[in-house]
């Protein structure tokens, strides 16, 4: 995932939660129907600063739609030119994803030493280390033992994610890091989520929260138009999937993560 070994520890520690988030958060994939979670203020202050400052400053980002089959089962990615040119019912997503993370550890590398240095803690948090593996003991319990895939995404003007519940794919929850500070309720760009009884949950991506969500049948989740000018809506994604031989199950196809 990095350069880094992650049996290091991490600078990064999130900020202590109530006792009803906790509850909240310890039934998380055991409760039916399914509830995500959204809190504010996941870093702290000045850690989250340095972690959105890092991901503004990625250079290569590319737009990544893609289209639905005629059964709406799987999803493939095209040109944008065929996405304009396929039917609505069948434009399944269209927003920017981070590329050639490997190539900002470069020592040729433009991306700014600081940046680096902020990215690579981050991969050891996230990358299962120490903090990650007490962490998510404390919040979700999983079953077994989980291991992580990060995604760094953004969105253009009229960028969206549409309805879909990636259960294609072995993961068990996602966590969604949102660091754009700019964000106001009126920009869109809103995780939706409806559990197995039709109950919907609408979380808007404010500055510093993290949503937390079950990946489960009979759940979808969707994202909903980013209406600022502009790209914004910058988010870290983490997906928990279980350990390879840990659990049962042939390895998925991957999340489109939120």
């Amino acid at each position: 995932m990095s350069p880094t070994n992650v049996h290091d520890t991490s600078p990064y520690r999130p900020a202590p939660r109530t006792v009803e988030e906790l509850d909240a958060l310890g039934v998380l994939l055991t409760r039916r129907p399914a509830v995500p979670v959204h809190l504010d203020g996941f870093l702290p202050v000045d850690q989250a600063a340095r972690l959105a400052a890092a991901l503004r400053a990625m250079p290569d980002w590319a737009r990544s739609p893609v289209l639905w089959d005629e059964a709406h089962r799987e999803t493939t990615p095209v040109t944008m030119d065929e996405f304009h040119a396929a039917p609505p019912r069948r434009r399944a997503a269209v927003r920017q994803v981070a590329r050639s993370i490997p190539a900002l550890f470069d020592d040729d590398s433009p991306y700014a030493a600081l940046h680096r240095e902020s990215l690579s803690d981050f991969f050891v948090f996230a990358g299962m280390g120490p903090v990650l593996v007490e962490l998510l003991g404390q919040w979700v319990a999983p079953a077994g033992p989980v291991t992580t895939n990060v995604e760094f995404a953004r969105y253009g003007t009229d960028d969206y994610l549409g309805e879909h519940s990636d259960t294609d794919s072995d993961t068990v929850f996602v966590l969604n890091l949102y660091l754009d500070e700019e964000y106001r309720q009126s920009d869109g760009g809103l995780l939706g989520f409806r559990n197995e009884e039709g109950e919907e949950t609408l979380m808007p991506p404010r500055y510093n929260s993290v949503s937390v969500m079950p990946i489960r049948p009979g759940c979808v989740h969707w994202v909903t138009p980013w209406r600022r000018t502009g790209v914004g809506r910058h988010t870290v994604s983490i997906a928990a999937s279980p350990v390879a031989g840990a659990a049962s199950g042939a390895a998925g196809t991957g999340a489109r993560h939120a």
